[in-house]
């Protein structure tokens, strides 16, 4: 008897530490008070935002793409500039300031939850168009490649596969950013 209790001790004493582990380096929760903040303000889920910034910067506040995407949420110039006019920071002048955590949030959740309006609340579209650009997105419902009521990801097929693999990408993570820590 006294071997089961210590082998039950020791496996929930490895579930409690994979779980720290998964939410310490695998799924963490950096600069959430802005992301809460800025998800809050444009009917986002955070832990969708969260998704997001992990699958476009993995946390990485200097990052740039080869595309010159910039920040956490990978911004460019010319989307930055589009928001900034909807959402007026003042900040999008100085192409330093897309790098500044609190610009950058304000700029990618804005930005997202256009998206998600034109796509009449469907986020797998809206999440596709922030990868590949609402341009292929449009494209894609008008040839009947996807339909404007998608709504899997997992089986989906796409004419980009960076783009798929990135919905999927995406989603996976929320999935466990829901488990982890609602």
């Amino acid at each position: 008897m006294k071997k089961v209790i210590c082998i039950l001790f020791v496996l929930i004493i490895l579930f409690w530490i994979g779980i720290m582990v998964l939410r310490t380096f695998v799924y963490p929760v950096k600069y959430f008070d802005v992301i809460k903040q800025e998800a809050t303000k444009n009917n986002l889920d955070p832990y969708l935002v969260l998704s997001i910034i992990k699958a476009e910067s993995s946390f990485n506040k200097d990052a740039t793409s080869n595309k010159n995407a910039r920040g956490l949420m990978q911004i460019i110039d010319s989307t930055a500039e589009e928001i900034n006019n909807k959402i007026n920071l003042g900040n999008s002048n100085d192409k330093s300031d897309i790098y500044d955590v609190n610009v950058n949030i304000a700029f990618g959740c804005s930005y997202f939850a256009s998206l998600v309006e034109r796509y009449d609340g469907n986020y797998y579209l809206a999440i596709c168009a922030y990868n590949a650009g609402l341009g292929n997105v449009d494209k894609w419902i008008n040839e009947n490649i996807i339909s404007t009521k998608l709504d899997e990801y997992e089986n989906i097929s796409l004419p980009f596969k960076e783009t798929e693999k990135y919905l999927k990408k995406v989603m996976n993570s929320y999935k466990m950013y829901k488990i982890l820590y609602r």
